[in-house]
């Protein structure tokens, strides 16, 4: 469960004034947000259908319903929902890169990388979160072994391949 991670003093303070400051900072397309900024003091970095994820200065990861379905905020638990605000918030703001994972060696291209649609951004790959990588314990069995990579199928649904 990743629904937190680790800010400096630095970073803490910088978060701190972006929520402040949200309602003159952000885009004018994003201002409907400001309300939800305030009340629930989180910066807002990934906008779903119904739901927006941001992360708090202390490094928590929350979502909130913009739609009414709950009220108040929820902890964000999966792991691929984290990782997809923090590629789409690092875009919009370079002080969160620092808080994205680092590919390592033995990381491989994610299958997401072969399909328009994802390369381009306009879809986030559930399986990687928009890093266009996954971890070596990501593609291996837990007996160690290949595992064959997932296919987005929706995707070869759709337009094949």
């Amino acid at each position: 469960m990743m629904t937190r991670v680790s800010v400096s003093i630095e970073l803490a303070t910088w978060i701190t004034a972006r929520i402040a400051n949200y309602p003159a900072e952000a885009p004018e397309n994003l201002r409907w947000h400001s309300p939800h900024v305030a009340r629930h003091g989180a910066l807002p970095l990934y906008a779903g259908w119904t739901e927006t994820i941001g992360i708090r200065p202390d490094g928590e990861f929350v979502r909130w319903s913009t739609e009414g379905e709950f009220d108040g905020t929820r902890s964000v638990e999966e792991r691929s929902w984290v990782l997809t605000a923090l590629v789409v918030g690092a875009e919009r703001y370079a002080e969160l890169r620092p808080l994205l994972p680092v590919r390592g060696p033995d990381a491989v291209d994610c299958p997401c990388r072969a399909i328009p649609l994802f390369v381009s951004g306009q879809v986030v790959c559930g399986e990687c979160g928009g890093l266009g990588w996954l971890p070596a314990d990501r593609v291996t069995s837990r007996r160690g072994e290949p595992r064959e990579p997932r296919r987005v199928g929706w995707y070869h649904r759709l337009f094949g391949g």
